[in-house]
């Protein structure tokens, strides 16, 4: 299982405002996954939205990652809107003794 274990630091685009995102902060993760030839792919989305505190201009984070094959970090990807990113987050595996099939697929 994949989680968020460092939030990202971002400033707004319009205004300058700093802020330090917590992991706690993002939506729980939409998790699908896909067949590969080395088992099941899993890809993880976690969303965050906000508006700036200062100028109100929306935030938007979208943090992806992929695990596979399951146990193993593939890649990560990050979207920001209304956003600069200063630090992106930091992804982590999470080993789990066994997945559950309904927490997989």
């Amino acid at each position: 299982m994949m989680i968020i274990s460092k939030g990202p630091k971002i400033k707004c685009k319009r205004c300058q405002k700093q802020y330090d995102i917590d992991p706690v902060d993002f939506d729980d993760a939409d998790i699908s996954s896909d067949e590969r030839s080395m088992g099941y792919e899993l890809q993880y989305t976690w969303q965050y939205m906000s508006n700036c505190v200062r100028c109100k201009n929306e935030l938007t984070i979208i943090v992806e990652g992929y695990e596979y094959p399951v146990g193993a970090f593939n890649y990560e990807e990050f979207t920001y809107e209304g956003c600069i990113v200063i630090e992106n987050p930091e992804l982590e595996i999470k080993h789990i003794e066994e997945y559950e099939d309904d927490d997989i697929y």
